[in-house]
C-alpha cells in the first residue's frame, strides 16, 4: 500500500498516522499532538471510531472540566468515572464540575443521544474547560458521503478532527460498507459495487465536498490502518 497523502488538503495543520488501540499512554500523546488545553471546543468527524477516540481524550483530560455532546447523534459512554445526562432537563440542571460530563437528547428507540438545542450547547460551552463534540455520524461504517448539512460542526470549534481508516480498503461500495451511498459514488466517481480503493479514499477525504468541507478552526487528520 503506498502512503496516505493528502497532498489535495489544504489548510490541514498535520497529518497524525497512528495505529489507535485502547493504550491511555498512545491517547495521552494524541492529545498532545493534537494540541488540546484549556478552551478547546473539538468536533471530530469522519469514519471509524469518534466515540472511542472522544472517550480516551476524555479521560487523559479528566482533572479539567470536561463537556461530551453530539451536534449528530452518539452512543452515550456508560463509565463509572463519566457523569451521563440524557434528558434536557437534566442538562438544563447541570451543574459543571471536574470530571467528565457526557450530556444530550436519549432517543429511546434508538439508545443513541441527539443533539442538544443548538443554543443551549452554545450557552454551556463556556463552562467547561475542554468540550469535546462528536459532529458526524456514519453508523459505524468505515466509509461516508456527507449530505449538504454534514458534518455539523459548530462556529465556535477551535479544532475539527477527522478520522479515516485504511483497514477496510478493497471492500465494495455497497450500503454494507458506506454511510449515504449515493453521496459516496457522487463524491468519489465510483459507481455501486466497485472496489473502494486508496485513491477514493483519498477523494473522500480531500475534496472539497468531502470530509472537511464543513470545518472550523485548526484542522487535523488521524488515518487508522
Amino acid at each position: 500500500m503506498k502512503r496516505f497523502t493528502m497532498d489535495r488538503l489544504f489548510g490541514v495543520k498535520k497529518i497524525i498516522l497512528n495505529n489507535i488501540s485502547d493504550d491511555d499512554i498512545e491517547f495521552s500523546r494524541l492529545s498532545n499532538q493534537l494540541e488540546i488545553t484549556c478552551g478547546s471546543v473539538v468536533s471530530v468527524i469522519g469514519c471509524g471510531g469518534k466515540t472511542s477516540l472522544i472517550n480516551h481524550i476524555a479521560k487523559c483530560n479528566k482533572d479539567k472540566k470536561v463537556l461530551i455532546s453530539p451536534t449528530a447523534k452518539m452512543f452515550p459512554i456508560i463509565s463509572a468515572d463519566v457523569v451521563l445526562c440524557d434528558t434536557l432537563d437534566d442538562c438544563l440542571r447541570h451543574e459543571p464540575h471536574v470530571g467528565i460530563q457526557c450530556l444530550g437528547q436519549k432517543n429511546k428507540e434508538t439508545g443513541k443521544l441527539e443533539a442538544l438545542p443548538e443554543q443551549v450547547l452554545a450557552d454551556m460551552v463556556p463552562h467547561y474547560d475542554i468540550v469535546l463534540l462528536e459532529a458526524d455520524g456514519s453508523r459505524s461504517l468505515p466509509f461516508k458521503g456527507w449530505r449538504d448539512d454534514e458534518p455539523v460542526v459548530p462556529k465556535y470549534s477551535t479544532h475539527t478532527v477527522g478520522l479515516v481508516t485504511l483497514d477496510s480498503l478493497g471492500c465494495k461500495a455497497t450500503e454494507e460498507n458506506v454511510h449515504n451511498l449515493c453521496e459516496f459514488l457522487s463524491l468519489t466517481g465510483l459507481n455501486k459495487g466497485d472496489i473502494i480503493t486508496q485513491e477514493a479514499v483519498e477523494t473522500m477525504v480531500c475534496s472539497p465536498h468531502g470530509m472537511f468541507k464543513n470545518a472550523v478552526g485548526e484542522k487535523y487528520l488521524i488515518v487508522r490502518s
